[in-house]
């Protein structure tokens, strides 16, 4: 049984592009396709940034996901290289209410062209207030975005590995080291999905960044310091590099976490992760810090995952005040620190970004 909800009945450059959203529930969204004309099938999440969409769409972190942007009108000021965080992009599908045309002096290209440079698909038209309402009363779902009829694009869906079972960080991961900068203290990234907007806040503080591939975490542990990174995924998937955690531990190494990497670093020592219902994907939610200022951020979210962190010997400096999430842990007698949050903010608010400084004091 298929569900139809009401769509934007909209012309698109005076052709029809007839597309579809098919949930795993059996709801269908019809729409217009932008982007490439095929079939992509994801996580069906969903982001209220109001800007950045081009630093969403090139986060690592929505590798297996099809975006959902809440804000009604996405592309008007263009994409430019200069925005992305990763060298691709990353969803597998986007879905809008209405692409529109840029209007900005650094733009070189529009969404449609854009998604048709990477091969990827988009959906426009679609009812984004009633998708959004489905996603977070039933939790997110796997769907598909194609030109397809319904019912062919729901078979895919069913026949497709859910989320949860793909590691996606060892997708994005880069297969060599790469060096950054050239600072006299070093900090060892381990990257399951590394944002470039994490690598250039190290960088500007005048450290030197070792860049590795997730699995090779140990070339990071010659560092003074590591990073693990935020990335896409089930953390529960990546027991490999939650070794890389332990062993720096063991050395005493300062350990910096974040968002996959906060997941993985409690991992690691003992927590417990879980699934929330439809995760927090945003540029616009606060964070309240229980320990170091007393003060309430505004910070920049992308994750469908979450910290119990009893029995890790961690603990919150950090929630989310609107339904408690942990959102920052540190040890009490170890250099660790850990961020659920992203504090680089690429794009977002400048808040935070003091967690790197703090950081770096940890080499002395």
């Amino acid at each position: 049984m298929f569900i139809y909800v009401k769509c934007l009945e909209r012309d698109v450059s005076g052709a029809n592009h007839r597309g579809y959203l098919v949930l795993e529930d059996g709801t269908v969204l019809k729409g217009r396709l932008i982007g490439a004309e095929r079939t992509a099938i994801g996580e069906v999440v969903f982001t209220t940034s109001v800007v950045g969409y081009p630093q969403s769409i090139t986060d690592p972190s929505y590798k297996g996901q099809i975006l959902v942007f809440t804000h009604p009108l996405i592309g008007n000021y263009g994409v430019s290289e200069d925005q992305y965080e990763s060298d691709r992009i990353q969803t597998e599908a986007v879905v809008v209410y209405e692409a529109t045309q840029p209007s900005h002096y650094k733009s070189v290209m529009s969404l449609d062209e854009w998604l048709k440079s990477f091969n990827v698909p988009g959906i426009e038209g679609v009812d984004t207030r009633a998708l959004v309402l489905m996603l977070r009363e039933r939790g997110v779902m796997m769907g598909a975005v194609g030109p397809e009829p319904p019912e062919e694009l729901l078979e895919k869906v069913k026949r497709a590995p859910r989320y949860d079972e793909v590691n996606y960080a060892l997708m994005v991961s880069p297969k060599e080291p790469e060096e950054l900068g050239d600072g006299r203290r070093c900090v060892g990234v381990v990257d399951c999905g590394v944002k470039r907007s994490i690598l250039r806040e190290l960088v500007k503080r005048g450290v030197r960044v070792l860049r590795v591939p997730c699995l090779q975490w140990e070339l990071a542990l010659k560092c003074d310091a590591v990073l693990f990174s935020p990335g896409p995924g089930n953390p529960n998937l990546m027991d490999k590099v939650a070794e890389g955690v332990r062993a720096a531990v063991e050395m005493k190494l300062p350990v910096l976490g974040i968002c996959l990497g906060h997941q993985i670093t409690a991992k690691a020592l003992g927590a417990r992760l879980y699934k929330l219902k439809f995760g927090h994907r945003a540029s616009n939610k606060p964070v309240r810090d229980l320990v170091f200022t007393g003060k309430t951020y505004i910070t920049t979210h992308n994750h469908g995952y979450a910290v119990d962190p009893a029995d890790s010997g961690l603990r919150p400096w950090a929630v989310q005040p609107d339904d408690g999430t942990v959102e920052g842990l540190y040890h009490p007698n170890l250099p660790i620190l850990t961020t659920q949050f992203h504090p680089e903010a690429g794009p977002g608010p400048k808040d935070t970004t003091w967690i790197f400084d703090k950081f770096l004091r940890f080499l002395g």
